[in-house]
Formats: C-alpha cells, structure tokens, sequence
C-alpha cells in the first residue's frame, strides 16, 4: 500500500492504521500490523527573498538549471540525500527526506549557503 498527500508523518500512520482497520472489518485476513516504512518527505518553503538563480546555478556544486527546460535550480544534495528544485521568487521545494527532520536538516543546509553566498535577496 502507498499513502500519499499526508500533511505529516503521523497523519500518515494513522492513514494506514485506518485503512488496515476497515479491510479487517471486511473480514480480510491481515496477519500482522501494517509494517510502515516512510520513503520520501516532500517539503514546500518560501525562503521570504529572492534567490539569484543564475548565480546560485554558476556557485552551487550539484546544481542543474536549464531555463528553457524547466524554471527552477535543480540541486542535489549529498547529505541528507535530498533534491532541492530551487525558484527565483524564494520558493523551494525539498524531496527525498527519508523524515521530516531530514528535510528540515536539507532546507537549513541550502538556506544557510544562499545566504552565506549571498545569493538571497531579502526586500
């Protein structure tokens, strides 16, 4: 089974839980409680400033920014090993946190080199 859209980690255990619940109801045999394994953490942020994405493109290792293709910076991360798709308005997105502490560790991580790069304007 795979649980998707959950606004946490434990929504998404109780998702599970629920739906092993309703099947058992239905008389369907379940040996075991649901063995639940959370593979990937999808995070959205604004960072509050503009990120210069052509320097930050140039400056950041692991970074891919093909502007014709796609509008964002695409940036990976070694450790936590996260993808990072990086916008110019200050937005972000974070994928591939094993748990939300991972993903929090990844978004410090790229916000703290924006900013000690100066590559985020602030208004």
């Amino acid at each position: 089974m795979v649980c998707t859209g959950s606004k946490s980690e434990k929504h998404a255990y109780t998702a599970i839980n629920n739906v092993v619940q309703q099947l058992r109801s239905k008389n369907i045999k379940i040996k075991n409680d649901a063995n639940i394994l959370i593979q990937n953490v999808v995070t959205a942020v604004n960072l509050g400033g503009k990120i210069l994405i052509e320097d930050a493109a140039r400056t950041l290792p692991r970074s891919m920014y093909e502007p014709d293709q796609f509008p964002g910076l695409i940036h990976r991360q070694l450790n936590p090993k996260t993808v990072m798709l990086l916008f110019a308005s200050g937005k972000l997105i974070c994928t591939g946190g094993k748990s939300s502490e991972q993903a929090f560790h990844a978004i410090h991580q790229i916000h703290s080199a924006l900013e000690e790069k100066k590559l985020i304007l602030y208004n």
